[in-house]
């Protein structure tokens, strides 16, 4: 009989870095709230699903390959969003906070990995700041994006820590602050990204699409589809 051997370090699985991307179906009305005020539903769903094939085409580029965590019915996701070839898992029910902790226990099954989760309210994130975040989980057990409205826009972790998400005021600018409180109580390690903005209510997307002029004003490449949406709604 053949004897077996025994695996060697080499043998061993390098740690993944694990990105899931949390996606809403963009169904009109249910998409971009905060923005009904200045916009109408289909207005809002067209832009939502700009800001969506903008990131994901940005992160395909960059040779990502998240798993999409989608709320709502995945059948109304349009397949032209994103790689058809990227994992889809359905979001379970429940607060952002339940969310996003079962959401990082599918993503962390194997030991040694680390997992970053974003969303889809700051499509021109510095992909330079998922890298660093990354590069950061080796050494940290937390990372976070801050947000400029109290919020934060990327979160990472290399071990499941549930109850970093209990009892948070989700959509409030206290979210960065409790969070913070959180990590303390549990003992655990933190680094953070860059700070960066969403585009959720009327200020940030104005300052968007300014942003989005001024880049093009520069000879920067605009994102083509909310550049698109954008100037529509100018009558452009």
């Amino acid at each position: 009989m053949r004897a077996r051997t025994r695996p060697t370090s080499s043998t061993k699985q390098k740690p993944q870095n694990r990105l899931g991307l949390f996606v809403r179906s963009p169904v009109a009305g249910e998409v971009k709230t905060r923005l009904l005020s200045e916009m109408s539903g289909e207005e809002a769903r067209d832009l939502y699903s700009a800001f969506v094939t903008d990131l994901t085409a940005r992160l395909a580029t960059a040779g990502y390959r998240p798993t999409v965590f989608v709320a709502g019915e995945p059948a109304a996701t349009p397949s032209s969003l994103f790689d058809p070839k990227w994992p889809v898992v359905p979001q379970v029910g429940g607060p952002l906070g339940h969310r996003l902790a079962v959401a990082f226990e599918h993503l962390l099954r194997v030991p040694g990995d680390r997992a970053i989760i974003i969303g889809t309210d700051s499509p021109d994130v510095p992909l330079a700041y998922l890298k660093r975040a990354f590069q950061r989980l080796k050494h940290r057990d937390v990372v976070l994006g801050p947000a400029m409205d109290g919020g934060y826009y990327l979160v990472g972790l290399r071990a499941p820590a549930a109850a970093i998400f209990a009892n948070i005021a989700w959509g409030t600018s206290k979210v960065f602050v409790q969070t913070l409180d959180a990590i303390e109580r549990e003992r655990l390690s933190l680094a953070l990204a860059g700070p960066w903005y969403d585009v959720d209510a009327a200020d940030s997307l104005h300052f968007f699409a300014s942003l989005e002029r001024a880049r093009a004003m520069a000879g920067a490449k605009p994102l083509a589809h909310s550049a698109r949406v954008l100037a529509a709604r100018r009558g452009d």
